[in-house]
């Protein structure tokens, strides 16, 4: 670990209902819980900052002891079902309450003023993180925000994916973004055009596609990264924010291909259940 290195996390904490054929689970959940418990594990400083109702602080306790957690409080906590078909990973129908509970400026300027190596930003739906918030922390941190979150829409039955122009804003705040493939299909049909479309505002967007592995593009190079084969799946869900954690700290050391192939391992890492 590098002397000083510290993760500033921030977005929603989630109180999630997990379907896989017949088990039904209920859990803590969101992207920045995934990111902590990452950390956690590599043994890193991190804080986070959730959006959270007070009358369910008791989710927070799943987050791994070593995290700080900073809580702002809203009135209702956002909600997810996931439901995997089959019990495979890679295909899964969602649906939330679609709670709105944004970050502002506000909430994070003084956690803001310290120094972080890296922010990470995991919003699960549009409203979480407002592009104001993003401007501020990418004018003074290292910025790397999952997109997920401002493609989101409420669908039937579950959620939806959809476009919104304001994506150009977000990339242009980020020194890197996340999505996954699907998402990816959102920006334009086809993949190349897609990525030549985000690398006009981005310079390193990062791909991931479950089984098959992920894809790294930076300033007009596409990397491919095969993906870890799982020896048994046992906890699917937070698969890309973990990758993504993990993509961010080993980016403070190497290169984006090295960066994805640890991002890999440890993704595989938390589907065999030893994350």
């Amino acid at each position: 670990m590098k002397a000083g290195e510290r993760y500033l996390l921030i977005g929603p904490v989630s109180r999630d209902r997990i379907i896989r054929g017949e088990r039904v689970s209920l859990r803590t959940g969101g992207a920045v819980y995934y990111y902590a418990r990452l950390l956690s594990y590599l043994g890193v400083e991190h804080t986070a900052v959730v959006t959270i109702a007070e009358e369910d602080l008791h989710l927070l306790e799943a987050f791994p002891e070593d995290t700080e957690i900073i809580p702002v409080y809203r009135e209702a906590t956002v909600e997810f079902e996931n439901i995997y078909s089959d019990g495979d990973p890679d295909d899964r129908i969602q649906r939330s309450n679609f709670a709105e509970n944004p970050l502002y400026v506000d909430d994070i300027v003084e956690m803001a003023g310290e120094g972080w190596t890296a922010v990470l930003a995991g919003p699960l739906l549009p409203s979480d993180i407002p592009i104001s918030t993003l401007k501020f922390l990418g004018e003074g941190h290292s910025l790397y925000t999952g997109l997920q979150g401002y493609l989101r829409f409420q669908g039937n039955p579950g959620v939806s994916l959809g476009f919104s122009r304001k994506i150009w804003s977000v990339l242009d705040c980020s020194d890197a973004v996340f999505l996954d493939v699907n998402e990816l299909g959102v920006i334009a049909d086809e993949r190349r055009r897609a990525l030549m479309l985000m690398g006009e505002h981005v310079d390193e967007a990062v791909v991931t596609r479950g089984s098959r592995g992920s894809f790294i593009y930076r300033r007009g190079r596409l990397m491919e990264v095969k993906a870890v084969e799982a020896v048994r799946e046992l906890e699917p869900t937070g698969l890309g924010d973990t990758y993504m954690a993990a993509y961010v700290y080993m980016r403070q050391r190497a290169g984006p291909l090295d960066a994805g192939r640890f991002a890999s391992m440890m993704a595989t890492g938390k589907l065999e259940g030893k994350i």
